[in-house]
Parts: structure tokens; sequence; C-alpha cells
């Protein structure tokens, strides 16, 4: 990872968030279903190993999401010097960081 964070591009890691996390959500599907299917068919060993491979890739699915908000949060107030503030919610930093964001990319008026 780069040590200046600030050069790291938003919409990569948004894109990076997007594309793992779906990826593991669909597997956690894929892992329920066969979990369902051994279960009719009455191979409850597979289906319990199904399911917690399942609860696994869910419990991965958002740990993994949240990193990859505060990875991104992180990049924001390193891009714009935003210092966290330990009163208000990284909620209320993050939609000031974008609002910086969407506000420095807006044409100036002639």
């Amino acid at each position: 990872m780069p040590s200046d964070l600030s050069t790291l591009d938003l919409a990569t890691i948004n894109a990076a968030h997007e594309v793992i996390v779906d990826a593991l959500r669909s597997r956690c599907c894929e892992w329920e279903q066969e979990s369902a299917d051994a279960t009719a068919d009455g191979r409850l060993s597979n289906a319990l190993m199904f399911q917690h491979w399942a609860f696994a890739a869910d419990l991965l699915a958002s740990f993994i999401g949240t990193e990859f908000s505060v990875l991104f949060t992180q990049a924001l107030n390193a891009r714009f010097g935003v210092v966290p503030e330990t009163r208000r919610s990284a909620a209320d930093q993050l939609l000031d960081a974008l609002t910086i964001e969407v506000a420095s990319q807006q044409p100036t008026p002639n």
C-alpha cells in the first residue's frame, strides 16, 4: 500500500470494494443453496459444512466491506488534509470529505 494515502484513486477503491464484496456474497448464496440441496438429499453433514462456509463468506464480506470503507475515508482525509475529529461520527466526517470532493470538481462560475 502506498505510504501516501492521498495518491489512492477513490473510484478504484469503490470498484474493488464492489467487486470483492459482491463475489463473496455471491459465493455465500451458492453455498447456502448447496446446503439446502444437501439437506433435501439427506446429506446433513455436507449441509452443515456448506452452512458454515456460507456464514464465513458472509462474515468476511462484511469485514472486507468495512475495511474498504475505512480505507476510502483515510484516502479522503489524506487527500484533503482532514484531521479526524473524535466528537463527530465517521459518517459525518465522510460526508464532509465527499462534499469537498464534489465541490472541487465543479466548474468555477464565469
